[in-house]
């Protein structure tokens, strides 16, 4: 007569989700420690101070990332008060074509995090390639003051 042995160990399975493609969360990092803890040998067990030491990694992580989402914002809200600053403006730059644009700021725009000028011309000037500012209304007032004297 043979007696069947099985071992006595737990299985556990241990889904991990990515939030970004192949970056890992902090969610993640936390169920593999889980999962090591739950497998890890009895006779000798994880050290503590490792254990703390993965638990202070993961906590600056979810700080770091939490950094970064709030500089991004903030990033983003400085430029489009810095677009708005420029409305009633004259401007001339590149175009996301690479042809040269100029035109009397007359709104912004925000498309995929970027800040986008939308002259009176019907273009848009994408923030960052702006080369030169101009106030309209000294331009408008000089070139007013020399239609008139050559009248």
């Amino acid at each position: 007569m043979s007696l069947a042995i099985t071992p006595a160990t737990s299985s556990t399975t241990s889904t991990t989700s990515t939030s970004s493609g192949n970056a890992l969360s902090s969610s993640d990092f936390m169920n593999l420690m889980i999962t090591q803890l739950l497998n890890q040998d009895p006779l000798s067990p994880t050290d503590s101070n490792q254990l703390l030491q993965q638990i202070a990694e993961i906590s600056t992580l979810q700080s770091n990332q939490s950094l970064q989402t709030s500089l991004s914002g903030l990033t983003l809200q400085q430029s489009i008060g810095a677009g708005g600053n420029l409305i009633g403006k004259l401007v001339d730059g590149i175009d996301a074509s690479g042809q040269q644009v100029s035109g009397q700021v007359i709104g912004v725009r925000i498309e995929n995090q970027n800040v986008l000028l939308a002259l009176q011309t019907g273009d848009e000037l994408p923030m960052g390639n702006v080369t030169d500012i101009a106030d309209a209304s000294i331009l408008n007032s000089a070139t007013t003051a020399t239609t008139t004297t050559s009248n």
